[in-house]
């Protein structure tokens, strides 16, 4: 619960008029750089002729803030910093957590070119819905598999106390 809680607050900062254009302007180049190098790296013809713009396959994409995943990322850094493990279990557990969102944001991006490509209508619907969804399931099941030996642990320590 501290985690979303501090998830929330760190999101309301984010949005804050005075550093939210900063802010947008990281998040944004931040994710633009990362998918054009993702992209190139896998032989995708992608492209940016102009920020915050990209091209995939012939498919022109704006990037705006929620398209780079901010959201889970700081999720995942107070989900995993503030679990109830040593601190090795949570440093790697943070590092799955960041190169997970990491490599599926930068998928989404070289996939949604394609579908947008060849149709409009399930771009929308897969860019609203499905990926949102597949976000927060793989957040779940590392958070799952990452701690699935701790849970007695925590229900036995809270009963000791």
């Amino acid at each position: 619960m501290i985690a979303v809680l501090l998830w929330i607050i760190t999101i309301m900062i984010l949005h804050l008029p005075g550093i939210k254009n900063e802010v947008q302007h990281f998040f944004v180049k931040f994710t633009l750089d990362s998918a054009l190098g993702f992209g190139k790296l896998l032989f995708i013809p992608i492209d940016s002729r102009s920020f915050p713009n990209i091209t995939v396959s012939g498919y022109n994409m704006e990037l705006i803030m929620e398209c780079t995943a901010y959201n889970f990322y700081i999720f995942v850094i107070y989900l995993s910093l503030l679990s109830p493990v040593k601190w090795k279990q949570r440093i790697i557990t943070l590092l799955i957590f960041l190169g997970a969102v990491f490599v599926v944001n930068n998928m989404r991006f070289i996939t949604m070119g394609y579908i947008g490509k060849h149709s409009a209508h399930l771009f929308y619907y897969i860019h609203d819905y499905l990926w949102n969804i597949l976000f927060g399931f793989m957040v779940f099941l590392i958070w799952a598999w990452r701690y699935k030996n701790t849970w007695g642990v925590v229900k036995d320590s809270k009963v000791r106390e």
